[in-house]
């Protein structure tokens, strides 16, 4: 059977860092055209070390950052040619272009579609002033409005938007307000995403030095079951923790194979891929490989005839069961009891049988699909990170 194949474009440019990302980028655009030559390098020797398939059957492409609207259409049509003629672009590929709704002036936005892009995921994150500046963003909420429009006029109707919440004195009827905005522009998907504290941030630096004090936990989680209410009530299906899709059609297709598992190719510096390769005896040997996060020596490597450097990771059966776990919890597809018990060798029940009773009987699980399916409810999701530590200690 010819596996469809996923692939994710790491486009590493900003044109300004924002507080709360930790996404490798850099803010010098003037790099932009010695990366896409470096990039579509990278894609036309890697395609060389795969194992052969027939071509045409990449299933999804997702250009993510950074902000990979910066590129614009030619440099973004020159990788999508690499791709098709590497690996070969099926007909009906989902394009994904994430985009800063500050970043599409002057851009001729019929071109992205004529080219194959079909889908355009935008970095709203809010349409509060305050929030915007908070945040560190350089676009306005009607720019962001703006944007939705130009993109739906260009022809491209599966337009996801991002919004971030849990900021400090965010309440309820603030976050519903927010949401009315985001429905109005009737996207197709929402990714709502709990705002974090990661390490070498401008957030986290300003936490360090008392100027930032984040939302309580528990105030977040009352958030996020207030916005999950409220998207059900109005007919949304709630697939995952964060995402949300108008209609089950319309679930993400690349972000439903990193949920899933399935191997997938990354591009750009400080891309990650993930393989399934097979010894000489026959057996799988799981991979993941990841680009270094540095963009001089990607584009220098690369001009010289080189692949970038990059650093590699064997998973053991236990990372593969706690991903497993980890992964599959956060989905409204749960843990699949049949793959469960191949992961565990015919174990799975037998390890978890006592866990699994307690979290049904609490309300936080259930069980679908005749038993073969072992899922979260809503409140389950809000407990989230303690049920998960539940499985990993007895893996």
């Amino acid at each position: 059977m010819i596996e469809s194949e996923y692939f994710y474009i790491h486009v590493p440019f900003c044109i300004k860092k924002c507080r709360y990302c930790d996404f490798y980028s850099k803010t010098d655009l003037s790099l932009i055209p010695d990366y896409v030559t470096a990039l579509v390098q990278e894609i036309r020797l890697r395609s060389q070390l795969t194992v052969s398939q027939p071509k045409g059957n990449a299933a999804t492409v997702y250009f993510g950052g950074g902000t990979p609207s910066l590129l614009g259409p030619r440099h973004l049509e020159a990788v999508l040619q690499a791709l098709d003629n590497a690996f070969g672009l099926c007909r009906q590929a989902e394009i994904t272009l994430e985009a800063n709704p500050g970043t599409l002036d002057n851009i001729h936005l019929k071109s992205f579609q004529g080219m194959g892009v079909n889908r355009v995921s935008f970095g709203v994150q809010s349409f509060d002033p305050a929030q915007l500046s908070l945040l560190g963003r350089i676009h306005s909420a009607d720019d962001a409005v703006c944007a939705v429009e130009k993109v739906r006029a260009a022809g491209i109707e599966n337009i996801s938007l991002d919004l971030i919440y849990g900021l400090p004195g965010q309440t309820g009827d603030h976050l519903i307000r927010e949401l009315d905005a985001a429905l109005a522009l009737m996207p197709a998907h929402l990714s709502c995403y709990m705002l974090t504290l990661e390490p070498d941030t401008a957030l986290h630096d300003m936490h360090a030095r008392g100027k930032f004090l984040p939302m309580a936990q528990s105030d977040q989680i009352d958030l996020f079951c207030a916005l999950a209410k409220y998207l059900k009530a109005r007919g949304w299906d709630h697939y995952e923790v964060s995402n949300f899709a108008r209609h089950t059609s319309l679930r993400s297709l690349h972000n439903r194979a990193y949920w899933q598992m399935v191997p997938y190719h990354g591009f750009g510096p400080a891309a990650h891929s993930y393989a399934v390769k097979f010894d000489t005896d026959g057996s799988a040997v799981y991979k993941r490989f990841w680009n270094a996060p540095d963009l001089n020596g990607y584009i220098n490597t690369l001009k010289l005839g080189g692949l970038p450097a990059s650093d590699s990771e064997t998973l053991t059966l236990e990372q593969r069961q706690m991903e497993y776990v980890m992964v599959g919890l956060r989905t409204s597809m749960g843990l699949d009891i049949r793959t469960g018990q191949n992961l565990w060798q015919d174990r799975f029940l037998t390890v978890f049988q006592r866990l699994l009773e307690d979290l049904e009987n609490k309300g936080l699980a259930r069980r679908r699909d005749a038993g073969q399916r072992f899922v979260l409810t809503l409140e389950g999701w809000m407990r989230l990170d303690s049920i998960i530590a539940s499985f990993v200690e007895r893996i």
